[in-house]
């Protein structure tokens, strides 16, 4: 029997350098020193020349320590024209495709350009694959890599919460309360390659037009992921909002635009998005029974604010514990509290900024670490290039 091929595929434009060669650099060590490991690891960075020519060096040394480097040809185009990272995932399917990795015992793990992963991601992968049970295969992300306890990286404790649900609903037919993965997901080659990235124009969320289009052709494949994967939130509210305005655009391109949604679907898609467009004005609406006194009107919404805000508590609340063995000592109980706040609000307005703002195919979010920094993050910094990584 073949022993199977896991490509490790960090897919980014490659403005965040420092985050990009710490993902990898965490792939290169787990590899290494990972035991009983079922599959033969590939290390892939697929970026954009621009993303190149600003660290070449560094991008040079993860060459030498065994990543294969692919920068995306400027004139490199697909047959529908997409754009943004939906054309270098193209690229690379088209790259594995020349070199006959496109059969049934290869696989690609796809990782954001922060994703790092843990021996505990590694020992998932490789169960799942020795498994073969299904095609596609998703997990939990934890977000505690450079963590500050910031009102952006406080909200993402809801996002590993809310991976509860995602995972359950991928892996129900249908998919009826459209969860999906962008990283973190394992996909066996050959799905990957009939099924492609390819988009007419720019795909704002490529992830879940990719999952549309895999559960239309081959039905319920999904399988949960065992093992975490490690990311790290935006460092501040504007990139939470750029990010969330393109999760948004994402969403509306797939309702509209995506000829493989069936109709149950599109009417679940449509439902997502209603909801999050509705967080604003159920908070106006709570705010005006307060202050103009509207008695009736604030005992018939209670039922639904009581069930919302209970719902956000158990967000954080067990978010939090997921992530506390990383996180170290906590912030104080009302720091987190009111960066929780603060973060939700940021969630709360990105569907109407999204409404008078577009997102574009260059954007990208920082995650490089700030260059201001305390002498803990500093030490944490330069113990992380030469020892273990902090993860499982």
């Amino acid at each position: 029997m073949t022993r199977p091929t896991v490509i490790f595929q960090i897919t980014a434009i490659g403005r965040n350098p420092e985050a990009l060669e710490e993902a990898a650099r965490s792939v290169l060590y787990w590899t290494a020193h990972a035991s009983s490991l079922a599959f033969d690891p590939l290390l892939w960075l697929v970026i954009e020349p621009e993303g190149y020519v600003r660290a070449p060096s560094r991008f040079e040394r993860l060459r030498d320590a065994g990543a294969e480097v692919m920068v995306v040809p400027p004139a490199y185009s697909t047959a529908l024209g997409t754009r943004g990272k939906a054309r270098a995932l193209e690229y690379a399917c088209e790259v594995r495709r020349s070199l006959g990795l496109v059969g049934d015992s290869v696989w690609v793990y796809h990782q954001d350009e922060e994703t790092c992963v843990g021996e505990d991601t590694l020992v998932g992968i490789s169960e799942f694959v020795e498994e073969g049970r299904y095609l596609v295969g998703a997990g939990i992300i934890l977000y505690p890599i450079d963590w500050t306890g910031s009102p952006s990286h406080v909200q993402e404790l809801t996002r590993t919460y809310d991976d509860l649900r995602v995972l359950d609903s991928m892996t129900l037919p249908g998919n009826p309360t459209t969860g999906f993965h962008g990283s973190h997901i394992l996909v066996r080659a050959d799905v990957e390659d009939t099924v492609g990235w390819d988009n007419l124009g720019y795909s704002p969320a490529e992830d879940l037009t990719f999952e549309i289009r895999v559960r239309s052709w081959y039905g319920p494949v999904f399988g949960v992921l065992r093992g975490y994967a490690y990311e790290k939130g935006a460092f501040g509210l504007k990139d939470q909002l750029k990010q969330r305005r393109r999760w948004v655009h994402g969403i509306l391109f797939a309702l509209f635009h995506s000829s493989d949604l069936p109709v149950g679907r599109r009417l679940a898609v449509f439902y997502c998005a209603l909801s999050w467009f509705s967080a604003l004005p159920s908070v106006l609406v709570v705010a005006a029974s307060f202050e103009l006194h509207y008695g009736e009107m604030l005992l018939a919404t209670g039922v639904f604010t009581g069930f919302v805000w209970t719902s956000m508590a158990t967000g954080y609340l067990l978010g939090y514990r997921l992530h506390a063995e990383y996180l170290g000592r906590g912030l104080p109980i009302l720091r987190l509290a009111v960066n929780g706040v603060v973060g939700a609000i940021v969630d709360v307005l990105a569907p109407w900024y999204a409404l008078v703002t577009r997102p574009s195919s260059r954007d990208f979010v920082v995650k490089d670490r700030p260059r201001v920094e305390g002498a803990a993050s500093a030490r944490r910094r330069l113990r992380g290039a030469s020892e273990r990584p902090n993860y499982r």
